[in-house]
C-alpha cells in the first residue's frame, strides 16, 4: 500500500501568499489540488497536510478524493516532519510507504511516476528536490527525531535510505513570485 502526503502546510514567506492555493501548472486550478490530483492514479490514499491558518481554505479546494490533515501537537509547524506526524497520528500505522510532494513545484505526471517506480528523492544535475521523494519510514524512526526536537528533513531521508535519483525531466521549484518568469 502506497499513500501520499501533499505538503501544503508551508508559510509561503518568500513568496508572499499562500503557494498551495496558487496555480504555477499548466492547469488553472490551486496547485495542492492539482498536486493531488497527480499522485491520486498511484496511491490507496491522498493526504493533504496543512498548517492550522490553511486548513479551512484547502478543505475547500479539494474534493473527496483527498484526506485534510492539519498539524497535531507536539509536531506543529515543524515543516514536513509536522506532516508525517499527522500522517502516522491519523492513520495509526506504525510503517508506511509515502510519496510526498510539496506543492510548491511545477511538477508533472512523468515526475510522478518517475518516483513512484523506486524510493529516493528527485535529484535534477546537482540540485536535489527533497520534498519530492518516495520513501518507507517506520514511526519509531520519526518517534526518535520527535523526542531529539530534530526536524532537519534531510537527515530524515538518510537515515530512511531516502537517496538521491537522478531524473532528467522537467520540476522546478517555486520559492518567489518572479521564478514563475
Amino acid at each position: 500500500m502506497t499513500d501520499s502526503i501533499i505538503l501544503a502546510g508551508g508559510k509561503s514567506t518568500r513568496y508572499q501568499s499562500d503557494k498551495a492555493l496558487k496555480h504555477f501548472n499548466d492547469i488553472v486550478i490551486p496547485n495542492v489540488l492539482y498536486t493531488a490530483n497527480l499522485t491520486l492514479p498511484y496511491v490507496d490514499n491522498c493526504f493533504v497536510s496543512t498548517n492550522q491558518n490553511n486548513t479551512a481554505k484547502i478543505t475547500k479546494v479539494l474534493d473527496d478524493n483527498s484526506i485534510v490533515i492539519p498539524d497535531v501537537a507536539p509536531m506543529i509547524d515543524c515543516g514536513p516532519m509536522s506532516a508525517l506526524w499527522s500522517y502516522f497520528q491519523t492513520t495509526q500505522l506504525v510503517e508506511a510507504d509515502l510519496l510526498i510532494i510539496a506543492t510548491d513545484y511545477i511538477i508533472d505526471q512523468n515526475a510522478i511516476r518517475f518516483l513512484k517506480s523506486d524510493f529516493g528523492y528527485i535529484k535534477i544535475k546537482q540540485v536535489p528536490y527533497y520534498t519530492c521523494c518516495h520513501l518507507r519510514l517506520n514511526i519509531k524512526m520519526l518517534e526518535k527525531y520527535v523526542n531529539l526536537r530534530s526536524y532537519r528533513w534531510y537527515s530524515l531521508l538518510n537515515d530512511a535510505g531516502c537517496q538521491a535519483r537522478s531524473y532528467d525531466g522537467y520540476l522546478k521549484n517555486i520559492n518567489y513570485p518572479e521564478d514563475l518568469k
